[in-house]
């Protein structure tokens, strides 16, 4: 077996013990890794000082984004297009934040352009150059990913479908600890599709699961491995007293460190100091202000009791969500514009920000918001459940809200690509143009119904098709996320490993 891995920061351990864990039941012949993000990289090497000793394709991004002054051919790119599909190359640039959004949009909105087109293009052009070089290489007979948010990322899956190699995408399921490896990167998985209409057809054994599983949620909250608990304080913030950050050894050695690294003229990387002031500073103040200034406009199921209303949850800006699944709708303002024109005339619009975003979103946002016609907000600490439970209509781009408001037998209308998309249209009414949507939700509300079996088959697809681990609060080492139980590193990695294993297999 060959296999390439296609990395993000903290993915990269999840992935290089993941290889090990193989390697004991397979012979892994040619290993390549895709990498991002040089200043995690370096700390990682520091505790891994034999990764590089092995005989392995390492592709670093930082090598290919540092030769954006190159001069583009035209030409080249018009060839590459044509070979791996014909349209789409551009959408691996504006799915990854770092070279689409702002510097420093992984702590607030920032839409400012980073990059000049000739840039962009000639890091797109290198990119497509050097993954190439990779698979000719390699040979990968699989390639290993996570979701999809560095152009690494789309790259790598582009060439995978044309030259039909077996492609993997590691990414949740949004019921209970299930993850699963799609063979595409944009929900439902053609897998997914044939499994669920299979058991809604006939039966499967999971099926007591999943109607136990549907009941749990319709009694009581609907909490997946890896969300972020609702709050009116930022979820990322750094607690330690003001001097104690800034008088820190540790801070100061980081900081001259990088100053002299690679990493300082990496795009991916935004330094040490800033992520500590933005998440001990600036999130948590603007946080105060944006509910200081919105106390007054804040509503609650009471201020809406008589009145129909629709529900949308903000997402977290910029995140695969709205870049890969959502897109083009990148917009949210413009979005909620829409879903608020498109409405019946007595119906208002509820929407209530993302936990992630809390003290990222500046209070002009808010105000934008506020001056679009039937808008109201919610209390951030609020849970979607809460309105979820109230309202009339659930409206998402592909929030994981929209499963449990199917569930809770809500009419979803969907933007994006997601799983949910998969439901008969008397249940999820997935709009792919937005001028039809005015049309979509009118015959959504007049021709709802819930249909039992549906459900309880979407469940017991998922459940057949994934497998339960602790992705984000075990294996990527992430804070601040849900997790029903304590496990064992090594145990999830085991789990993992013959998973992935058996889908290879078969």
């Amino acid at each position: 077996m060959n296999i390439l891995f296609s990395t993000q920061s903290d993915s990269l351990q999840l992935f290089n013990s993941l290889r090990n864990e193989m390697g004991k039941h397979v012979t892994i012949n040619k290993t390549a890794f895709l990498l991002s993000d040089s200043w995690h990289y370096q700390q990682w090497l520091d505790e891994h000082t034999d990764f590089e000793k092995n005989d392995y394709t390492i592709l670093k991004e930082w090598d290919v984004t540092s030769k954006r002054n190159n001069k583009v051919d035209y030409k080249e790119l018009e060839r590459y297009e044509n070979e791996l599909g014909g349209a789409g190359l551009f959408a691996s640039i504006v799915a990854d934040r770092r070279l689409f959004m702002g510097p420093n949009c992984t702590f607030t909105q920032d839409y400012r352009r980073r990059f000049t087109d000739e840039e962009l293009l000639s890091i797109l052009l290198e990119g497509l150059k050097q993954v190439e070089s990779v698979f000719d290489k390699n040979n990968p007979s699989c390639v290993v990913t996570f979701i999809c948010v560095t152009f690494f990322d789309y790259l790598v899956y582009l060439f995978a479908k044309s030259r039909g190699v077996r492609f993997l995408n590691l990414r949740p399921t949004r019921i209970k600890n299930f993850v699963t490896f799609a063979s595409c990167i944009n929900d439902p998985s053609p897998e997914f599709i044939d499994k669920y209409e299979d058991i809604f057809k006939s039966s499967s054994k999971k099926t007591p699961e999943a109607k136990g599983y549907i009941e749990q949620i319709q009694s009581s909250h609907a909490e997946y491995e890896g969300v972020v608990k609702p709050s009116d304080k930022p979820a990322q913030r750094v607690t330690m007293p003001f001097t104690k950050i800034f008088g820190g050894v540790k801070l100061v050695r980081n900081w001259y460190r990088f100053r002299k690294s690679i990493s300082y003229n990496d795009n991916h990387c935004p330094g040490v100091i800033k992520p500590v002031v933005y998440r001990a500073v600036i999130n948590p103040l603007r946080a105060k202000r944006v509910n200081r200034t919105l106390k007054n406009h804040y509503v609650t199921r009471d201020d809406m009791k008589g009145k129909r209303f629709a529900f949308y949850p903000l997402h977290t800006e910029p995140e695969v969500s709205l870049l890969v699944y959502g897109k083009p709708y990148v917009n949210q303002i413009e979005v909620i514009r829409a879903i608020a024109m498109s409405l019946p005339a007595d119906m208002f619009l509820v929407i209530k920000e993302h936990p992630w975003m809390l003290g990222k979103r500046s209070v002009d946002s808010y105000r934008k918001l506020l001056n679009i016609p039937k808008i109201k907000i919610a209390f951030p600490s609020d849970s979607a459940r809460y309105w979820i439970e109230s309202c009339d209509l659930v409206t998402i781009l592909t929030s994981s809200v929209g499963l449990e408001a199917v569930m809770l037998q809500k009419p979803v209308i969907t933007l994006g690509h997601c799983p949910f998309n998969a439901f008969p249209e008397s249940m999820v009414r997935y709009c792919k143009n937005l001028s039809l949507l005015p049309i979509e939700i009118k015959n959504l509300l007049d021709d709802y119904d819930y249909d039992v079996k549906s459900a309880e088959s979407y469940v017991a697809a998922i459940l057949e098709l994934s497998v339960g681990v602790n992705l984000y609060s075990e294996l990527l080492g992430r804070k601040y996320t849900f997790h029903e139980k304590d496990s064992l590193y090594q145990d999830e990695i085991s789990k993992l490993s013959r998973y992935l294993l058996d889908k290879i297999e078969h």
